[in-house]
């Protein structure tokens, strides 16, 4: 989509540009007064005028639409790079939680053990098999 936006704010600048040139020749036909072939001259200087600036035009454009694009990629780039690294922070992340799940599950499993160890022993202490 975004691309489609940058096509038509291009075309809109050139044919802004287009305007803004004609607008000028015709006011300044309208405001000097000149003879019919001085205007003629005048009129022909405009059109290589413009043909000159609309032949650079398309390569300014070009030169933009570079830009952009290569900005673009860079920010893809960089993009991928921030994924990679967040890829390996959360691995690590997991394999830190699992070795803490499995210390936490050592130390429940030895504190289970050494429960039962010490209801056996004060069994036999309180008298045996009694409750």
């Amino acid at each position: 989509m975004s691309n489609h936006n940058d096509n038509c704010g291009a075309g809109i600048a050139v044919i802004s540009f287009l305007a803004g040139t004609v607008m000028g020749a015709a006011i300044a036909l309208l405001t000097a007064p000149r003879s019919g072939r001085e205007t003629r001259e005048m009129l022909s200087e405009y059109g290589d005028e413009l043909r000159e600036r609309a032949r650079h035009l398309p390569e300014e454009v070009r030169c933009e639409a570079g830009h952009a694009v290569e900005r673009g990629r860079e920010m893809i780039e960089h993009g991928k790079e921030l994924i990679e690294k967040g890829s390996k922070m959360a691995a690590k992340g997991k394999e830190y939680l699992d070795e803490k799940k499995q210390a936490l599950s050592a130390a429940i499993e030895a504190g289970k053990q050494a429960m039962s160890k010490e209801k056996e022993e004060l069994n036999r202490a309180l008298g045996g098999d009694q409750g």
